[in-house]
């Protein structure tokens, strides 16, 4: 299981997560996200390649369908903007402590998609019905728009405690490294 929580702040959103540090956070299995620097058209006058603005695309995550779902899809449906959206990463450190080695925080996101899936089960019974056992739990991958981004790295010693962190954070509202709109 991944160990990666999201929290929906205003409106807020409360998940089923039990986890002590992340309760009624959203429990994630898997995030994507991916920022382009397209080459300009045009070259420098040394000859060299020339940066436009850069391109965020949307933030992807996949997790099961729970308490949350008929939320996001009514906050989906009506393009509801969340002040502030946060994705804490956790690991064990060297001692099995748990401690969070990323953090993204978002500012005015939307919910951009989300889409909702079951996998068919891989075997079926000796009367062809589906074989229960085998079959897979729904689950949902959903994307998050953002206007800002603020990421947060925490470096870990090889004994496991935290030895310092480097922060980056990009406004695609004021396109300027930033995390503000």
């Amino acid at each position: 299981m991944k160990d990666i929580y999201l929290k929906f702040g205003n409106p807020a959103i409360k998940g089923e997560s039990q986890d002590k540090d992340h309760a009624n956070w959203v429990e994630i299995d898997s995030w994507s996200h991916a920022i382009t620097q397209p080459r300009s058209a045009t070259a420098s006058t040394a000859g060299g390649h020339t940066s436009e603005r850069c391109e965020h695309g949307d933030m992807v995550f996949t997790k099961d369908i729970d308490v949350v779902s008929p939320l996001m899809y009514q906050h989906a449906s009506g393009g509801t903007t969340f002040d502030e959206v946060t994705i804490d990463f956790m690991r064990s450190d060297g001692e099995g402590n748990r401690i969070k080695y990323l953090e993204v925080k978002l500012k005015y996101v939307i919910i951009s998609s989300i889409n909702p899936s079951i996998n068919a089960p891989a075997t079926a019974t000796a009367t062809g019905a589906p074989a229960v056992s085998g079959a897979s739990l729904p689950v949902e991958q959903f994307s998050l728009k953002y206007a800002a981004v603020q990421w947060k790295y925490t470096q870990q010693k090889i004994g496991g405690n935290q030895s310092g962190n480097a922060q980056g954070a990009w406004s695609l509202t004021k396109n300027d490294k930033t995390y503000a709109v």
